[in-house]
């Protein structure tokens, strides 16, 4: 048989359970009460779909606190959004504390310039969160809000990245009609410069040119091998070398004619002899005879020297030793 239901037993395990509950719902009740927070508003110029009360509000991915009120703002355009932040995680963003105020348990802190309060999304769900973060002040400038705020109680919101996207499409929405009367006026300008290419043949000319230069390519070829057979290239390091032992001989030339011993100082040593002696007058009829003979052989070698360049120019290229040679 099976043993009778107690009752009883039943009954108090039930009311044990039941206060346990409430037990526990008082104690985190308390603990949450005993939570110090400070409530900041945010105003935004979005839509604020997704956002609900309870959301978190997180701090470069830290939970910090939740949104405890969504309401709208006076100037009955923007969304107020009151983020209620705990002390403590103020304290570990590293905001500035200042001196506490006379109200006891309560403190101020100082909200930086560059803090801002952006809505995010968590994944596809479309769930909106506030994210609070840093943001250059440059490009994120505080916007301008036509009513009054409680400056110790505000972080200036930032716009959202969806917000963001669809100014940028709006934007690029309302250039579009410009940049098709931009596209179509071009497209009317390649129109009319092929219209002028294929009027004036440059197709016809282009073939013609590539078939001239064809031409000129062959000729310069045919050039390169009748040089290279011809061996050009060898036969002008000969000639440099002819041409350099002609200057060597051509020095040895001018050498022999200038110097102390050479020809010119020779008939010029014959004149100055000849003008001391007309000056002096002391010289006998002997040495003026030697004198004026040996002026008359230099007369002679120079009328010689003359007529035989003027047989043979390249006598003194050659030299002395293929002139006597061809002889």
């Amino acid at each position: 048989m099976a043993a009778p239901t107690n009752h009883y037993k039943l009954g108090l395990f039930v009311i044990f359970g039941i206060g346990c509950a409430v037990v526990a719902a008082i104690l985190l009740g308390v603990a949450t009460t005993r939570k110090q927070t400070i409530k900041y508003h945010s105003y935004f110029n979005e839509s604020v779909q997704g956002l609900e009360l309870g959301s978190p509000v997180k701090f470069r991915g830290v939970s910090i606190g939740n949104v405890s009120a969504i309401e709208i703002a006076p100037d009955h355009r923007m969304v107020d959004v009151v983020s209620e932040l705990d002390v403590k995680d103020i304290k570990r963003m590293g905001l500035t504390e200042t001196a506490k105020t006379k109200v006891v348990g309560k403190e101020k802190f100082a909200v930086p310039p560059d803090l801002r309060a952006q809505l995010g999304s968590q994944g596809i769900t479309g769930v909106k969160f506030i994210a609070i973060d840093f943001f250059d002040v440059k490009s994120n400038q505080p916007p301008e809000l036509p009513f009054q705020v409680d400056a110790e109680h505000y972080i200036p919101a930032a716009p959202s990245m969806m917000k963001n996207l669809e100014d940028t499409i709006s934007k690029a929405m309302e250039r579009l009609p410009e940049m098709v009367d931009a596209v179509v006026m071009i497209m009317g300008k390649v129109d009319r410069q092929l219209a002028v290419l294929e009027k004036d043949d440059f197709a016809g000319k282009l073939a013609s040119t590539a078939g001239h230069a064809d031409q000129v390519m062959t000729t310069l070829q045919a050039t390169v091998a009748r040089i290279d057979k011809a061996n050009i290239g060898e036969k002008a390091v000969g000639t440099l070398s002819d041409l350099q032992v002609a200057v060597a001989k051509l020095t040895d030339v001018l050498a022999r004619l200038d110097g102390e011993k050479g020809l010119v100082a020779s008939a010029t040593h014959a004149t100055e002899a000849f003008g001391e002696m007309g000056r002096n007058g002391r010289g006998t009829q002997r040495d003026l005879e030697a004198t004026l003979r040996d002026v008359s052989e230099a007369a002679e070698a120079i009328r010689s020297l003359t007529e035989a360049l003027e047989r043979d120019p390249d006598m003194l290229l050659k030299g002395k030793g293929k002139t006597k040679a061809a002889k």
